[in-house]
């Protein structure tokens, strides 16, 4: 589902306007510049399953998702799915394209549950960039932390055993729960978080098991509480 926001919707994307308006991609904008920019959005509203683009697609825009879970992969020629990147509420993907010289979307785009995404035009967002410089500086150091973390992923996954991989997204994935012992919440399902570490499912779950059993950890479904977090820092 797609379309132009009309009068009625601007009047209704209110929070969708704070959202923006905090988000550091947009916060140098005016409140003028950025209402023209929502009212050149598109408002789209996929069901679980559903695709947004495929890896080859023109790219004519980029995405924040208001509410939802959007996966980024590639298929292989076997249709094996290779998770790149999951993005969850309130994060922006595509807005490398941008500035990388293609014209077309480098992977596939999926729902992992039912989303609420704005479509951004490329074009129109680098027009209010060239107005507001400090946007691009926003927009540079947005795309720098991504390639230093696509970096440190190229590290772990070309350089550490699986055992290792499941640790550092353990620790990396713990939330703030300063009264309690750290906790780890599954967003996608296992075999999804498999894939984003260039494992095999099977294995995963293993591993997980292992830390269990080693009370490191405690599995109670999407939620993996961290017993002992001196030793999972130090476990090999």
């Amino acid at each position: 589902m797609t379309g132009s926001l009309n009068r009625s919707e601007m009047d209704n994307l209110t929070p969708y306007y704070r959202l923006l308006k905090s988000h550091h991609l947009f916060t140098g904008f005016s409140d003028k510049e950025l209402q023209h920019l929502l009212a050149e959005c598109h408002l789209k509203k996929l069901a679980r399953d559903e695709w947004l683009f495929h890896q080859g697609d023109p790219a004519p825009a980029f995405y924040f998702v208001i509410d939802g879970s959007i996966k980024l992969f590639r298929t292989n020629r076997d249709g094996n799915e290779k998770i790149i990147e999951v993005i969850n509420n309130h994060e922006t993907f595509a807005e490398a394209i941008m500035f990388s010289g293609q014209h077309n979307y480098p992977v596939n785009a999926q729902a992992l549950k039912a989303s609420t995404l704005l479509a951004i035009a490329c074009t129109r967002y680098i027009d209010c960039i060239t107005r507001h410089p400090q946007q691009a500086l926003a927009l540079a150091a947005r795309l720098s932390q991504r390639l230093h973390a696509k970096i440190n992923e190229i590290e772990t996954l070309s350089l550490k055993n699986a055992t290792h991989r499941v640790v550092r997204f353990l620790i990396n994935g713990i939330t703030d729960n300063l009264s309690r012992e750290p906790v780890v919440e599954l967003e996608i399902p296992k075999r999804l978080v498999a894939s984003r570490l260039s494992i095999q499912p099977e294995t995963f779950s293993r591993i997980l098991h292992h830390l269990a059993d080693e009370k490191i950890i405690h599995i109670k479904g999407k939620l993996i509480t961290i017993l002992d977090l001196e030793r999972l820092l130090h476990y090999e």
